[in-house]
């Protein structure tokens, strides 16, 4: 895979332009000696090609956690937009590719975008392996809740729980899937006005870094105090992700339901 970023192609480059300028040495220096030369010349490509791939990775890993960084934890998805949004398109292989158009989703997503944050998760969509299917298919479902599409979401849950019932050779996933699944479980019961897990939420909360997977649940659990009748849980979760909804949906959200309480 080639990096997407400007930054991690240029170091790319220069390797390989100390490398000439080390092989160009070695044989001014070695004029008479041919094998020597040939051997160094080798040793030089080799350390020239591991060195620039292994250099334009974590220039490339590192550009996009930062960039990452804006939405996950300055909670700015116009700013993680902006700056992410030509990157698919610039990146190699079919996973790589996929990774990145569900990162830009969800980036739309927070921004309240959903039919965009829907468009973008389809142009990644491959059928390929198991984490490749479960994130693409969380990704969407999660969009059709937040939009208020509850038919269509319902169907991709169910596709979603028979795709981690299939994992058969990776536990740790198919746990963590699964815990997924039962968040966007929660989440489509109290969009519908039914009763959810407040327990099991609250204990996701505490498991959960990413402060977007918070307000996630934080919504949840508004909704569910809402349909439930209690305007004092409701309104005290409510100024939780007025807090902590930097420039995300969820703020505005919860800024309109404060003022209807």
């Amino acid at each position: 895979m080639r990096s997407p970023y400007k930054k991690s192609k240029a170091a790319y480059i220069c390797v390989w332009c100390l490398v000439l300028l080390l092989i160009v040495f070695i044989w001014l220096r070695n004029k008479s000696a041919f094998l020597p030369s040939v051997i160094s010349t080798l040793i030089a490509i080799l350390l020239g090609f591991f060195t620039s791939r292994l250099s334009e990775n974590i220039i490339s890993n590192t550009e996009t956690t930062k960039i990452l960084g804006y939405l996950h934890m300055e909670m700015d998805p116009e700013k993680f937009i902006s700056s992410y949004i030509d990157i698919p398109k610039k990146t190699t292989g079919d996973k790589e590719k996929m990774i990145s158009y569900a990162y830009l989703s969800s980036g739309y997503e927070a921004a309240g975008d959903f039919d965009r944050a829907l468009e973008t998760l389809e142009k990644g969509n491959i059928n390929g392996s198991d984490s490749l299917d479960t994130l693409y298919l969380s990704q969407k479902c999660r969009c059709l809740i937040e939009k208020g599409d509850l038919q269509k979401a319902d169907e991709v849950l169910d596709e979603l729980e028979k795709r981690i019932d299939s994992i058969s050779d990776n536990q740790s996933l198919k746990d963590n899937q699964r815990q997924v699944q039962f968040v966007l479980s929660e989440m489509l019961r109290a969009k519908k006005g039914d009763s959810v897990d407040v327990e099991y939420l609250e204990g996701r909360l505490k498991a959960t870094q990413y402060k977007i997977g918070r307000l996630e649940i934080y919504y949840t659990m508004a909704m569910h105090y809402r349909n439930k009748g209690n305007k004092k849980k409701e309104a005290e979760t409510l100024s939780i992700i007025t807090e902590e909804g930097g420039k995300t949906w969820f703020k505005n959200w919860a800024e309109e339901r404060v003022s209807e309480i």
